[in-house]
């Protein structure tokens, strides 16, 4: 739920910030023509969420450079240490996040939906207490003005003694409610009141605004959600200002009487957050009277059916994209399909994909068990944990276990025989020529240099000296070439067993490819069987 409510809040901003460039790229200043904008921009947001799980993905191939990773097919010894890993460091990371984020999302949210619900509860309460108005002047006001907006169905007029100032309520069958002095006010005051309340009534302002807070409280992480909230709310009052002074064409009267509430409003104690549209609030006040008193101000008109026609063109098409566009990592342009799968049955695991697909699937060992099969396909990611589907997959790769564990036991030999290397070389690094000790019969030499001269048989002496030192040294050396040769033999005969076993590991290699390409064709039918037997479910959220 928490990455649905996340993706949304991403399309959603999208959605809004093309609404909100065409807007300021289109220099659209109209009052009402930004707010239905904007109000196009709030019901998208709430249908995405709902839409988006049923809406067929438009996929976008991006370059990436994790999907230009081979699709592998993990051995199972290794799998089997690699999830023995995960098993064994699990107790360590018990702690789940998703399930952290999602209490903390529920509590926030539960918080504000019991705010807007109070606030709900008391309206209602307002709206049964209040005593409705049967003055007969109030009422001939009420008709001509509900006339001039075209309003077919005039709202209940009714008064309270809990207001300070006059606010709409209801969608279905509104209301506007007035103040208990409303009886203190000139005719022109009473005109410009109900004209803004009207114009409320007219657009159905109660109802945007009691979304705008659903919406809210149901993304209260996105800065989107807060800011249309309030966003609306200007828009709504200030459209609602530009009709009251058009029916009074008296903004400094206007502007007056608005600011009277203001000052009502906040002398008033005990205040409560009414769920309506009151005509006046405390925040920006300043602001607001401000663009009252502007003369080069150019006051909004409703929203005519071509306007309502070219917005519709607009965000229909927006909304859509925005809540099919689907980002896909692609390798290269011959590549035709980003299909993958992962088949997880307790320490073994199969799989056809890159390292992200991994990690992903196995993500899911905590939530759903370890007996399931991850696919991706379209773009769209799912689950299949049917007994006889995952049965059926077993089957089709047992061939190709079994030659893993054939390779494996190759690999094995391969590890003896390369540690048997090992000993012979450092056997080879420790054969030395060790010579023997000469040193007394060099020493001899010299004297007899030295005391004999260089007459002839002194010199024979010496020579013959020399002579039996070579030949030392000769028979030491033969010793060592000889021992050598023996342990060069040995070693040439473990490289031989170890190429042979190369060439079978190689030859189980292209045998386990064959299988793996025919087991995935199979395991494509397999599934295919799977969704028209409803036993394909989405990827768990």
């Amino acid at each position: 739920m928490i990455s649905l409510l996340v993706e949304s809040t991403i399309r959603s901003i999208a959605f809004a910030g093309v609404i909100g460039l065409v807007l300021q790229l289109g220099r659209v200043r109209d009052v009402s023509t930004r707010l239905a904008a904007w109000t196009c921009v709030l019901y998208g947001a709430l249908l995405l969420p709902l839409a988006v799980p049923f809406l067929p993905p438009l996929a976008v191939h991006l370059p990436d450079r994790a999907a230009n990773q081979k699709v592998i097919t993990l051995p199972v010894e290794t799998l089997r240490t690699y999830r023995a890993e995960m098993s064994t460091e699990a107790p360590r990371t018990q702690f789940n996040w998703r399930t952290a984020g999602m209490d903390i999302y529920l509590a926030v949210a539960v918080g504000l939906l019991g705010r807007l619900a109070f606030g709900l509860i008391v309206t209602r309460r307002l709206q049964r207490t209040a005593r409705p108005v049967n003055d007969a002047r109030l009422l001939a006001i009420l008709n001509v003005r509900s006339y001039e907006a075209g309003i077919a169905r005039l709202p209940m007029l009714a008064e309270s003694s809990a207001l300070a100032v006059p606010i709409t309520l209801g969608w279905t069958r509104p209301s506007i409610i007035l103040p208990d002095c409303w009886r203190e006010w000139p005719d022109a005051t009473t005109e410009a009141v109900l004209a803004h309340e009207l114009s409320h009534v007219q657009r159905g302002d109660y109802g945007t605004l009691l979304a705008a807070s659903l919406y809210r409280c149901l993304f209260w992480f996105s800065p989107l959600a807060w800011w249309l909230d309030k966003h609306l709310r200007e828009l709504t009052e200030q459209a609602s200002d530009d009709s009251a002074i058009r029916a009074t064409a008296d903004r400094t009267h206007y502007a007056e009487v608005l600011l009277g509430f203001f000052e009502a409003l906040q002398n008033q104690r005990g205040r409560i957050r009414w769920q309506g549209v009151a005509m006046a609030r405390g925040a920006r006040a300043g602001r607001r009277i401000d663009r009252i008193l502007a003369e080069d101000h150019k006051l909004s008109t409703p929203v005519r059916w071509p306007v309502l026609a070219a917005l519709a063109a607009t965000s229909v098409p927006l909304l859509y994209l925005c809540g099919t566009f689907q980002p896909v990592a692609m390798a290269q342009p011959a590549n035709k399909s980003q299909d993958s799968y992962v088949i997880v049955s307790g320490d073994i695991t199969t799989m056809s994909g890159s390292n992200r697909d991994f990690e992903r699937a196995l993500s899911f060992k905590y939530q759903i068990g370890d007996e399931f099969i991850w696919f991706r396909r379209d773009g769209k990611t799912y689950m299949i944990r049917d007994a006889g589907i995952l049965k059926a997959a077993h089957k089709l790769f047992e061939p190709q276990h079994e030659l893993g564990v054939r390779q494996g036991a190759l690999g094995e030999q391969q590890g003896k025989l390369g540690e048997l290397q090992a000993e012979f070389g450092a056997k080879l690094s420790d054969v030395r020529t060790t010579v023997p000790d000469l040193i007394r019969d060099i020493e001899k030499i010299k004297e007899r240099l030295k005391t004999g001269g260089t007459n002839a048989p002194e010199l024979e002496q010496v020579q013959a000296l020399l002579g039996e030192l070579q030949s030392k040294v000769a028979e030491q050396q033969m010793r060592v070439a000889t021992h050598q040769a023996l342990l060069g033999a040995e070693q040439a005969a473990l490289g031989h067993q170890q190429a042979k076993l190369g060439e079978e590991q190689a030859k189980l290699g292209e045998e386990q490819a064959k299988l793996a390409e025919e087991a995935g064709r199979q395991l494509k039918v397999l599934i295919d069987e799977a969704f028209k037997k409803g036993l394909v479910e989405p990827e768990p959220r």
